[in-house]
């Protein structure tokens, strides 16, 4: 996941020296340096709920991830999501290759259909599976892909948290975003989606962190939008280095509706 996303948040400790503030290029690729488990399955749910006339709607969804984590080729990560629950959405599927350059290509597969597709760029902007993330959210942007500005701290729900600002070098959907990282633990609280320099479009909100073998992960991620209509993503179980084969990351098997 991510993330930004995001989606995705391994984080480690490593300490500056104590006369040298860190820029928002630091902060970013201390994020990015944090070590991560070779493969991992993950067991996620999704809680979508939409508000009409003073009233809340809730659908539940369920998938597992599998990731893997490569260290030579062209490709550094790969990735898929496979729905379980609702029997609507059962088998839908959505495969990531993320290249060593920070690119990434995203297949769907749709049961009904039989058949998957690749995601084009345009199409990136769409909701995923009707919740308030984006199939760019759940990839990942290289530091090279945003220019960065540190604009100082700030308090989010009691920690003490620098704020980078990124605008985007290459295409995104967003006009740009600010990111809340924990000054002390080095993990993220918060990023706001912008649509333009005054408009706020989302937040993201990452509620609590679990720690397996020696790797960080996040256990609730809260995605609001301005409407009031928001997704929690709950992470129910992590395992790190599940000896994931190759063959599970590829079309033939992202095309499997079991």
């Amino acid at each position: 996941m991510k993330i930004r996303f995001i989606v995705f948040l391994f984080l480690q400790s490593i300490v500056f020296p104590s006369d040298m503030d860190p820029t928002a290029v630091d902060i970013m690729r201390r994020i990015k340096s944090a070590p991560k488990p070779k493969s991992s399955v993950s067991e996620i749910r999704l809680e979508i709920i939409r508000k009409k006339a003073g009233k809340e709607k809730r659908r539940i969804r369920s998938f597992t991830r599998y990731e893997k984590q490569f260290f030579s080729g062209d490709y550094k990560k790969k990735q898929l999501l496979r729905f379980q629950e609702p029997k609507s959405v059962q088998g839908t599927a959505l495969l990531s290759w993320t290249k060593v350059n920070g690119t990434t290509e995203q297949w769907v597969f749709l049961p009904k259909l039989k058949a998957s597709k690749q995601i084009k760029t345009k199409e990136k902007g769409k909701s995923f599976m009707g919740t308030d993330f984006i199939y760019e959210d759940l990839e990942n942007r290289e530091i090279k892909d945003d220019s960065l500005t540190l604009e100082g701290l700030e308090m989010i729900d009691g920690y003490s948290c620098y704020v980078v600002r990124t605008f985007p070098q290459i295409e995104s959907s967003y006009w740009g975003t600010k990111v809340y990282v924990d000054e002390k633990i080095w993990q993220i609280r918060k990023v706001e989606f912008l649509e333009d320099e005054n408009k706020m479009e989302k937040t993201l909100y990452i509620r609590g962190y679990s720690e397996e073998s020696g790797f960080w992960s996040p256990t609730i991620l809260k995605m609001v939008r301005v409407n009031g209509n928001h997704t929690i993503m709950t992470i129910d179980s992590f395992k790190p280095n599940a000896g994931l084969d190759d063959q599970i990351f590829t079309e033939y098997f992202l095309n499997r509706s079991e």
